[in-house]
């Protein structure tokens, strides 16, 4: 009888707990799409960042912005694409940073280049930060249990 009311109680439980849980997941937005906003900020945004770091021109301005729009929409559907491995979707979004990097940087003078330069080389620094903070709170957790 114990055993019984027992199992009763944890399977009431279980089931609470999955119905409570449901509401949470349907709001939740998708993995791909919370990533993929995630690492890349609104162009115009980008464009006022740069404008503002490299007294960008007007016609700058005009130059760059589409090459953001598209490095956008390119990196939007490497995400989107599920086909692709962890290591094929770092290599092609990878490739597209370069590729718009390089256009940008044709449309900048030299010294606004070696400022850009800079940039890129505290964000790649900052970035190897966060991936080695994520990585050793991942073994700190693992090496606990």
């Amino acid at each position: 009888m114990k055993k019984r009311m027992c199992s009763l109680a944890l399977s009431a439980a279980f089931g609470l707990g999955v119905a409570m849980a449901a509401p949470l997941a349907q709001n939740q937005p998708a993995e791909g799409s919370q990533s993929a906003s995630r690492h890349q900020a609104d162009p115009q945004e980008q464009l006022d960042r740069l404008s503002k770091k490299l007294n960008l021109t007007a016609d700058q301005q005009k130059q760059i912005l589409p090459i953001l729009k598209a490095r956008q929409e390119q990196m939007h559907t490497i995400w989107s694409d599920s086909s692709l491995s962890r290591e094929d979707r770092q290599a092609k979004m990878h490739a597209v940073r370069e590729d718009s990097d390089t256009k940008i940087r044709a449309v900048l003078t030299d010294s606004e280049k070696q400022t850009y330069d800079q940039m890129q080389q505290q964000m790649r620094e900052r970035e190897k930060e966060r991936r080695e903070q994520r990585q050793n709170s991942g073994t700190g957790s693992d090496s606990s249990k």
